[in-house]
């Protein structure tokens, strides 16, 4: 369930394009199934210094449309763009292992962090692959590929769901991050965290057995959440509608209230956050602090995709108009 104070409110509103139409009743009646608009809160077209509402159409809900809280231009702080960018998970290669030697044992270490969904550094797991040498000198072909038989066997044995381990070639090894499932409400697909370490030891060795490697781990990418990603919209939308409709969703199966849902795991969205103020009739709260998210899918992920996201940013522009208030500038379009 979602549950919310009353100084954190955020509504999110997602449709996959810009109306055309400039008033609520045109809009209700013609525009297409999840357009977006901003229309002043009187039924008219959106005016400087008015107040306004975002609108969106939905064909699949009892009247055919969704529509925000009212906002007062004059209470409206601050106006957030966030241009969509992909998510990028942690990439990490492991040189060639040196020194190659007999009766040496080679080993590629990871670290895995919040392990089994803990959300806590301090519980982690240790996975390692493993390569020992025999009577003759290996070759870095020899190490790489039998660490990451070794490695891949031990991840698979715990789903094979978390690291993706490839020998890249001339004894090189690259262990990645796999991109996590959403369950909304359940799973929120956060990102694989890990560390990486290389370790060679002389069999032979008696006493002081220490890490002889000579071999470098280079982290090639950290990880990105991303911005405006379905992962992000799904999760944004699931927890915002335990404010706007149904608190304890599925409690109370097979009567439950319906909550409608349009984010796309598979979307990409331009983001827009207005921040802004709403007078509540409250003897702690007088003013409540309150965000509306404006997703704006991209049918493709370019400069053209931006064209709706620039329309929507134009009518936000037009309704701030005399306020003070800063509207980011229109992204490119071509």
């Amino acid at each position: 369930m979602s549950v919310f104070g009353p100084n954190q409110v955020e509504e999110p509103m997602i449709g996959n394009a810009a109306a055309a139409e400039t008033t609520i009743a045109t809009f209700i009646a013609s525009a297409s199934d999840q357009e977006l608009a901003v229309l002043g809160a009187g039924g008219g077209a959106v005016a400087a210094l008015e107040p306004f509402k975002v609108l969106q159409k939905a064909d699949a809900i009892p009247g055919g449309y969704e529509f925000s809280d009212t906002v007062i231009p004059s209470k409206v702080e601050k106006v957030i763009l966030a241009t969509y960018s992909a998510e990028v998970n942690k990439d990490v290669s492991v040189s060639a292992f040196a020194p190659l030697a007999a009766n040496h044992t080679y080993a590629v270490e990871v670290r895995l962090f919040n392990d089994g969904g803990t959300l806590s550094p301090e519980n982690f797991a240790t996975i390692t692959g493993y390569y020992v040498s025999g009577a003759a000198v290996p070759t870095a072909t020899d190490v790489s590929a039998g660490i990451v038989a070794s490695l891949n066997a031990n991840l698979t044995k715990r789903g094979g769901s978390e690291l993706t381990v490839v020998d890249a070639g001339a004894g090189v090894i690259t262990v990645a991050g796999q991109a996590q499932t959403v369950v909304p409400g359940k799973i929120t697909g956060r990102q694989i965290e890990f560390e990486v370490i290389a370790k060679v030891f002389d069999n032979a060795a008696l006493v002081g057995q220490e890490n002889l490697a000579t071999n470098s781990v280079t982290v090639n990418n950290e990880n990105n959440p991303g911005v405006g990603t379905g992962k992000y919209a799904v999760n944004l939308e699931w927890f915002a509608k335990g404010y706007k409709y149904e608190v304890y969703r599925q409690t109370g199966y097979p009567a439950d209230f319906a909550t409608p849902y349009y984010a796309n795991i598979s979307g990409i969205y331009n983001v827009i956050h207005l921040k802004y103020k709403q007078d509540r009739i409250s003897p702690s709260v007088e003013e409540q602090p309150k965000v509306l998210t404006i997703l704006i899918a991209k049918p493709t992920d370019d400069n053209p995709g931006n064209v709706d996201t620039n329309t929507i940013l134009g009518d936000i522009r037009t309704a701030l108009t005399g306020t003070g208030v800063s509207v980011p500038a229109d992204l490119l379009e071509v």
